[in-house]
């Protein structure tokens, strides 16, 4: 009886084991799938994949004959219905599931056919419908997976064909990442450095409010407006209630550098009219690269206002006097100086890997690569506690500024990457939030809403990356050449110009008073890197 049972057990065994050979859809399509190739602009290609019928005619009998035999329909028995009727009553559905499971392992079969190292998730080429009309309504648009699925729709008969465009990775080598030349920074803390840092944590409690009536715009401001885009003469776009600050902004990709002086000294009810010119990856391929008319109607002013520093304002930090409140951020900031050091060693490694990485990226930039590395840089920022307010300029800075500050982003991004890769590093679920905690403590905001407010926009990405990127950079420090520098440098620049009006203060945020900007004892070196 014994033997018995392990014979069937082995045979049991075997047939498991054939049967997961046989339901890898990935490598199956592999083989079928017809494949294309083609350069799409920077960085991107667009992959042309062709399913052949037999392979959707797999897929629906697989699902209709699990359904056939677990389907319940009135007047038969369960798995006793005609698969005719079967079909009639879970048709969409079956269709959806089907559909959904050839564009995602087709895509994922293609990718690794032709041997493509992608970044990120691929957008679709698709013919958008109308959503009142269930019709098509324009020309192809791209869009993301789940949204295209939405306008995608399986042949009756014949062959499925659909395009993407995806972002490939650059080919480089690295440099050498033993005995890096690196220079231990001297810093001291002075009185700039302590206002800096009272400004911002007097800026996280700042707040947006409307100018007075017949105020004028002035740069920085935030102003709400009604947008309408037009190309060629043609209204493509309108956007109520738009919300852009008084200084170089993306609209729809454009970069419009000189925004701010544009609408420098309007009025709510004023009207602007500006040109810029749409991105190469626009997601409507016939307005690509074309200039593009923005209408602006100014509907309101708002300006930043932060607590006045004065005996509420102090009382709320729990001190008696502005001396006394100083002294402690001082005391703080000399207590965050070993953070600060290390942060300056960091920034050298990364000029070096810059400097010395022959890494050459095309002259334009498609969107979701600049935008990734402005992600990057305001977890960053919100890492070390900067204001809301700050991050955002510092952000348009990055998206519509000089590109070789963009190019610099994205070069250490793939530098860093390929350096985790070669190390083997990673990050682990608990250093990610360990992350978190500690920039909900620094904003005086609870875990668990600093960590939805991530997740809402690619964030917990970036604390990863960030993760990671740090410990690349702390492996080469392990094994660098370190020199002690010299000649002390101050922590922080000139402080900023401070803002007109204030408010009452809130409730006390009571964060810890974090390091301001540093200054490195190495020189910033000034080539320019094309």
């Amino acid at each position: 009886m014994a033997t018995r049972e392990t014979a069937d057990s082995q045979l049991d065994e075997e047939n498991v084991s054939v049967a997961d050979e046989q339901e890898d859809p990935k490598e199956a399509l592999k083989k079928v799938i017809d494949v294309k190739v083609t350069d799409a602009g920077v960085l991107r290609r667009c992959v042309s994949i062709t399913v052949p019928q037999d392979s959707l005619r797999a897929e629906f009998d697989k699902d209709y004959d699990e359904l056939v035999n677990e389907a319940v329909v009135p007047g038969f028995r369960r798995g006793r219905a005609p698969r005719r009727l079967v079909e009639k009553r879970f048709g969409r559905e079956v269709n959806d599931q089907v559909q959904t499971r050839i564009v995602s392992n087709a895509y994922l079969a293609a990718i690794e056919k032709e041997d493509l190292k992608v970044l990120g998730d691929p957008l679709v080429w698709v013919q958008v419908k109308d959503k009142d009309k269930a019709e098509e309504s324009g020309g192809e648009q791209l869009l993301d997976l789940q949204k295209a699925l939405q306008h995608l729709s399986l042949p009756d008969e014949g062959d499925f064909a659909f395009r993407c465009e995806v972002e490939v990775k650059p080919e480089f080598e690295l440099p050498k990442l033993e005995e890096v030349p690196i220079e231990k920074p001297s810093l001291t803390i002075g009185d700039d450095d302590v206002q800096v840092q009272i400004d911002r944590i007097r800026a996280r409690r700042g707040h947006w409010v409307p100018v007075e009536e017949g105020s004028k715009v002035e740069i920085d401001d935030l102003l709400v407006c009604d947008m309408k885009m037009t190309v060629d003469g043609t209204e493509v776009k309108t956007v109520d209630n738009m919300q852009l600050a008084a200084r170089a902004q993306m609209i729809e990709g454009a970069v419009i550098s000189d925004l701010g002086d544009k609408l420098k000294g309007m009025k709510a009810g004023d009207k602007a009219s500006v040109d810029a010119e749409l991105p190469d990856d626009y997601d409507v391929e016939g307005y690509r690269g074309k200039k593009a008319t923005f209408e602006l109607l100014l509907n309101e002013i708002k300006r930043m206002q932060l607590p006045p520093l004065d005996k509420d304002y102090l009382s709320s930090q729990g001190f008696d006097s502005e001396g006394e409140y100083r002294s402690w951020v001082k005391k703080q900031m000399e207590g965050q100086l070993e953070q600060e050091i290390r942060r300056g060693m960091r920034e050298q490694v990364r000029e070096y890997l810059l400097e010395n990485t022959k890494l050459d990226l095309p002259e334009g930039l498609s969107s979701r690569q600049t935008e990734r590395a402005v992600e990057r840089r305001m977890v960053d920022l919100q890492m070390q506690g900067v204001p809301a307010s700050e991050i955002e300029k510092n952000a348009d800075e990055l998206r519509t500024g000089a590109r070789e500050q963009a190019v610099a982003e994205l070069k250490q991004h793939f530098i860093l990457e390929e350096i985790a890769e070669k190390l083997d590093i990673d990050v682990r679920e608990e250093e990610i939030n360990g992350r978190i905690a500690e920039m909900a403590q620094a904003y005086n905001q609870r875990f668990d809403r600093v960590r939805d407010q991530l997740s809402k926009n690619n964030g917990l990405l970036s604390v990863y990356l960030q993760l990671r990127d740090e410990k690349c950079i702390d492996h080469i420090l392990e094994k660098a050449r370190i020199t002690e520098a010299k000649t002390p440098k101050k922590v922080a620049k000139k402080t900023k110009k401070k803002t007109a009006k204030a408010e009452k203060p809130e409730k006390s945020d009571d964060a810890p008073a974090e390091t301001a900007k540093k200054k490195t004892a190495k020189k910033k070196t000034t080539k320019k890197k094309s």
